[in-house]
């Protein structure tokens, strides 16, 4: 039998295996270019020249055969000091391709799903077996004329099949009993997928007593039930189509995500982009949903490096990695969303999550219970408030705790978070003596940067004829934008006194444990 004639029938038998080629020899070597050798998971057929360089080459084809490398070309040098070990004087390249065994499925009853699944699969190149133990439903006029069908117990005609990681069982059957036997028979064969039709109290029947007849819970763990993937739809053909979309997911080792870079199904919209909320944009935007921030026109962003209320005034802003732009439009906004960008929009109503359907919005603005922000659990599917100000179950669906402490990201599904005491934040036994405020109405200029390290007394900018000081040693960790037209009391910007030991371009403990609380109760409530 020729090698190729034994790839061939490892194929048919479901069985994967590997195709080794020396395509490129340079000096001695045992074998010339062309030569092949095929390998399995327990068996080799013809040799590429034995020894250890053969040896190695069938150790990384069984690599590729598990999954752990990837196929491509090997280099085996045949010289002392080489990673042979052996003293031929030359070198060898082997190219490794792993050739995947035949598709099959059997599917385990042969009524509706099972005449609605045979065709599909086998237009996808699925071997199909049909078994049913009703001689009716066993009918081979039923399916096409490749499928192979069998009048038969479940057990039993499965376990007479070749099975392995190539094959997928789809279990349909009219009783209890029955799916019990076809499921242990896939089990037992170790397919590569086990799909069970069933209620959750049908499969948890059959789970369990399989469980009681000694399966491990490992290998039950295996079974799909309910199976395959949630396309919607109802009826023979709509479960079929998605048994066998979830059957070439398995096989091909795939998400079954969407192929689209942005999906607005999941598009989320954070009111306020200042330096907590923007802890949120990070948090979700790092899990994988599309957010756009909206804003007032000119927002008074204090921790300008770490918000991406930011850009606004500098077009664009990066927070860790992450990248906001500026956007006039909703239609900008999309552009960039589909270039993985974090757009801005100035909204102060927060309007563009009405005019997208937007799956989740989340209200950042901290106002602490000021005023009324506008939200209302009407305004997408999933409503998230910070802080005071909010109700779950009333005006949003969640709240998360922003006050430090052990309840900080606590999400609550139903109540209020914690009053505002108005107090900041203490650092090393300071609160509101790290605050910047503006002593009066009027334009602010600030005279010092973020990152610069201030002392007590010092000058930090002027509020029209003005002077702002800081009333302790530190670090600059926020200021608002110059030029901004404030009112007495505004705050202006904070001073840290852990000084230099802070980065105030990483966004902070407390802005990442609200996200954390946010991305639990979008993920919790869609």
């Amino acid at each position: 039998m020729s090698l190729f004639e034994r790839l061939d029938e490892l194929a048919t038998q479901g069985e994967p295996a590997a195709l080794l080629t020396i395509v490129r020899k340079d000096g001695s070597a045992p074998r010339d270019v062309g030569d092949k050798m095929v390998v399995t998971g327990d068996d080799e057929y013809g040799t590429i020249g034995g020894g250890t360089v053969e040896y190695l080459a069938i150790q990384d084809a069984r690599s590729v055969l598990s999954g752990a490398a990837a196929p491509g070309v090997r280099t085996y040098e045949l010289e002392r000091g080489g990673n042979t070990g052996m003293v031929c004087g030359g070198e060898m390249d082997v190219f490794i391709d792993q050739v995947r065994g035949q598709a099959r499925l059997y599917i385990a009853g042969g009524g509706h799903i099972g005449v609605e699944l045979a065709p599909m699969a086998e237009r996808l190149g699925y071997a199909v077996t049909v078994i049913d133990d009703r001689e009716a439903y066993a009918d081979p006029r039923q399916f096409p004329d490749d499928t192979d069908v069998v009048h038969g117990g479940y057990g039993e005609a499965l376990g007479d099949l070749p099975m392995g990681p190539e094959t997928a069982v789809a279990v349909a059957t009219r009783s209890g009993t029955f799916d019990q036997d076809a499921v242990a028979a896939a089990l037992d064969g170790e397919a590569g997928y086990v799909g069970l039709v069933a209620s959750e109290t049908k499969a948890g029947h059959v789970l369990g007593s399989l469980a009681e007849a000694g399966y491990a819970r490992r290998d039950l763990s295996r079974v799909r039930t309910p199976v395959g993937l949630d396309l919607g739809g109802s009826g023979p053909a709509a479960v079929a189509l998605s048994i066998l979309a979830e059957v070439s997911m398995d096989r091909h080792d795939a998400t079954g995500e969407r192929a689209t870079r942005l999906n607005l199904d999941d598009v989320v919209v954070v009111r306020g982009g200042g330096d907590l909320g923007s802890g949120v944009v990070y948090r979700l935007q790092q899990a994988g949903f599309p957010v756009i921030v909206t804003e007032v026109d000119q927002p008074t962003v204090v921790r300008r490096a770490v918000a991406f209320g930011t850009a606004l005034y500098e077009d664009e802003v990066t927070v860790e990695g992450v990248t906001g732009r500026a956007a006039s439009d909703v239609d900008t906004a999309l552009d960039l969303l589909a270039d993985d960008v974090v757009p801005v929009l100035v909204d102060p109503d927060g309007a563009v999550a009405n005019e997208l359907d937007a799956a989740v919005l989340v209200d950042a603005i901290m106002a602490k219970g000021a005023f009324d922000t506008g939200t209302r659990r009407s305004d997408a599917d999933v409503v998230i408030g910070l802080g005071p100000g909010f109700e779950a179950g009333e005006d949003v669906d969640a709240v998360v705790e922003t006050d430090r402490g052990h309840e900080l990201g606590r999400v609550f599904y139903e109540g209020t978070a914690s009053e505002y005491d108005g107090e900041p934040g203490e650092r090393r036994g300071y609160t509101h003596e790290r605050v910047l405020r503006a002593p009066a109405d009027g334009e602010w200029t600030p005279t010092v940067a973020i990152g610069d390290t201030v002392t007590a007394g010092d000058v930090v900018g002027t509020v029209g004829d003005q002077s702002v000081e800081t009333e302790i040693d530190g670090l600059v960790r926020g200021l608002v934008h110059g030029g901004l037209s404030v009112s007495k009391g505004t705050k202006l910007g904070d001073v840290d006194p852990r000084g230099e030991s802070v980065d105030p371009t990483k966004i902070s403990d407390k802005a990442l444990c609200l996200g954390g609380g946010v991305l639990e109760a979008a993920l919790r409530l869609r």
